[in-house]
Order: structure tokens, then sequence, then C-alpha cells
């Protein structure tokens, strides 16, 4: 896992051999067009993790930034992909070592699968990290804590190159968690265990290298410039715009070449 200051240098980097991406400069038809056609950039591969408490909008930002990188995107799921017992053992406290291990299995096999199958160009995103399993065990009986570290061991060969732990102070309990209402969930717990994991977050993220805490409140994950403020304020590469333009002549052969690529100015 990549220091400090050594992430902050291949942000750097990344950025630099991204500056040939031109968004200035209009040709005739009115299109950005990437100076080496459609080449992929040449950058290096970067792995970001997404964490945060239940409800914060993990899943939504991973969904979201994967698609306008258009790069991989890896989610944990829910109810669904999920094993049937699990949430129930999730909402009774049953079983934490298995539980535990459970997501741990899950997240390394995301992990395992973006190095077998992403490209060294791509900025990647997955949801979940080590510390995400070591946030959630505040939540267990101290009897069961030195089981639960245990189980860390899994994600010490992860070594994402940037962990975003989205935090909220009010948005994700009174926007998400009172308002959505699943019938698998008791509200009243779900709120005690985000304000319990999320000052979890809050306690570790510093003890983490390359981890960026991000307050969501204020920010809409289907809004431009809430994905553009999380990029900003996390220091990731810049993102490919798929073109949009009035067309009464449609020519096939443009398709492709007209790539724009969005720098983000503070």
């Amino acid at each position: 896992m990549l220091e400090d200051g050594a992430f902050t240098e291949r942000v750097r980097e990344v950025s630099r051999q991204i500056a040939g991406f031109s968004c200035q400069g209009l040709s005739h038809d009115g299109l950005r067009h990437h100076p080496l056609g459609h080449a992929q950039a040449n950058i290096e591969r970067m792995r970001i993790a997404i964490v945060g408490g239940p409800g914060v909008g993990k899943s939504t930002l991973v969904r979201q930034l994967g698609d306008l990188y258009q790069h991989g995107s890896y989610g944990e799921g829910e109810k669904g992909v999920w094993d049937t017992r699990v949430l129930a053992d999730i909402e009774t406290g049953r079983n934490p070592v298995g539980v535990t291990a459970y997501f741990g299995r899950l997240y390394d096999a995301n992990y395992r699968s973006s190095a077998a199958h992403d490209k060294a160009d791509r900025v990647i995103l997955l949801e979940g990290a080590r510390i995400t399993l070591e946030a959630h065990i505040v939540e267990y009986p101290p009897e069961c804590h030195a089981e639960l570290h245990r189980v860390l061991a899994i994600g010490d060969r992860w070594q994402p190159d940037c962990v975003i732990v989205l935090t909220s102070g009010t948005d994700t309990i009174e926007k998400h968690i009172r308002l959505r209402r699943r019938p698998h969930e008791n509200v009243e717990h779900m709120v005690h265990r985000f304000r319990l994991i999320d000052a979890e977050f809050r306690r570790l993220a510093p003890l983490y290298p390359s981890t960026v805490l991000i307050d969501r409140d204020g920010r809409e994950f289907h809004d431009r410039a809430g994905l553009e403020s999380i990029i900003a304020d996390a220091g990731l590469p810049p993102f490919r715009e798929i073109p949009y333009e009035d067309i009464t002549r449609f020519e096939p052969e443009r398709i492709g070449k007209a790539i724009a690529v969005r720098r983000l100015v503070r």
C-alpha cells in the first residue's frame, strides 16, 4: 500500500501523463478530440476503494463513478446477491465472525477479479477495503473482537491505491435510512448501527495510508456536480466525456474518434 506522500506523487504523475488530453479548443464540428485519436490513455491502473457506514451511498457512488470512467466497478451487492441468511444475522447480531468472513471473501473475490481482468490504464472502483472489516467490529460484543481481528488478514493483500471513506452527519440518516424503510431492516436499529460504524470509520481513517475522509452530506451522487466534487476532493484522474451533439446527418466513421477528457479545476 502506498504511503500518503507516495500516493500524492502518483496522482500528480497520473495528471502529467494525461496532460496531453486537451479539453481546450473545439474542432470545426464543435467536438473535442483526443490528440491520439481514440486510443486509450497511457496511465497506470488505479484501484479506488469506496467505504463507509451502512446506507451512506457506497454502492451508488461505485456504480456512478464506474459508469463515468467507463472502466471496471465492483460493488458488494445487497439483498438478492448475498446469501439469504446474511441479512437476518446482521439484523440480530448473530454469527459475527461468519458475517465478517463472508464479506471479506466477497471483497477478496472482487479484488482478485479486478487484478485478473482489468487493464493497466484503468481507474477501477471497488466497494470495500480492509478498513471496512475493521470498522464493523465495533458493532459486535467485545468477546468476539479477538477472533474478528483475525479475519482482517483476508484484506492484507488488497492494497487499493486510494480509499475514499464516506462519512455523514445527518443526510444519510434522514434522507436515506429513515426514508427507504426496507422491509428487512429495523429503522432505529439501522440508525444506531450507522452512527456506531460511521464514528469508527472516522477514528480508523487516519490510521490507514492513502485514505481520504469525505463528508457526503450535501452531495448528490446522481448529479454531475456531486460526482465531480468527490473526484476533486479525492484527487482522482480525469475522466473521458462522451460527447453529446445536435446531429442532422449521422457519420458512422466518427464513432469512437470524438473524445473529451474532463479535467477538474479546483
